[in-house]
């Protein structure tokens, strides 16, 4: 099956959950496995079948990926819902998420913004109510994990589900079931994994 085949069959199904929103995280099982890429081809296409907002957030806090180079509308807003936040910014306050939607495009991504040199240290947690509040505010959210980001066993627990990513070339089986144990045993739910970068010529 080709990464474009398993991307609309996730698509699908992720947004045919009647009125209640979702939550799921994509996770890489090894850095480099390409979640990223991943994350913004599901939510756009999400966003296409989706009767309400797709939200993308960005978890590399540090390097903001998902948002380089992107020209954003003027459309946009305060992530941090009705004050409540999933994570921890040191010293306090000095910085904050916002929700902005690329032009041209149906969904919205998060971008971490702060003056330069004005954030220590950012602490990811359990959150569940903030989950909850983002579940009514848009028909989906996904979370784009950077590799062995403390954020994806600080926040599994409170989501539907965590989808992994491996690289086709390089991810091996016993490497994707160790990964599942991890978010299992923080409380998480492993729906299953996608794999990217697929040499269809090797594979016929």
């Amino acid at each position: 099956m080709t990464l474009e085949l398993e991307l609309d069959g996730l698509a699908r199904t992720l947004v045919s959950r009647g009125v209640r929103g979702a939550a799921v995280m994509l996770a890489p099982i090894a850095p480099g496995a390409g979640a990223s890429f991943v994350s913004r081809a599901l939510a756009q296409r999400c966003a296409r079948l989706a009767d309400g907002p797709v939200w993308l957030y960005d978890l590399d806090f540090a390097r903001n990926p998902q948002s380089a180079g992107v020209v954003f509308s003027a459309e946009g807003y305060d992530a941090a819902l009705q004050g409540s936040r999933f994570w921890r910014s040191e010293p306090q306050e000095a910085g904050r998420l916002a929700m902005r939607r690329p032009e041209g495009e149906h969904i919205f991504i998060s971008r971490f913004e702060r003056e330069p040199g004005s954030v220590q240290r950012v602490v990811f947690r359990s959150m569940p109510d903030y989950w909850g509040k983002a579940r009514r505010a848009c028909r989906l959210a996904l979370l784009d994990a950077p590799g062995a980001s403390p954020a994806i066993m600080a926040l599994a627990r409170d989501l539907d589900g965590v989808v992994l990513v491996g690289d086709a070339g390089s991810t091996r089986r016993s490497q994707a079931d160790a990964a599942a144990s991890r978010i299992e045993a923080a409380g998480g739910r492993v729906l299953g994994v996608v794999v990217n970068r697929v040499d269809l010529k090797a594979a016929s």
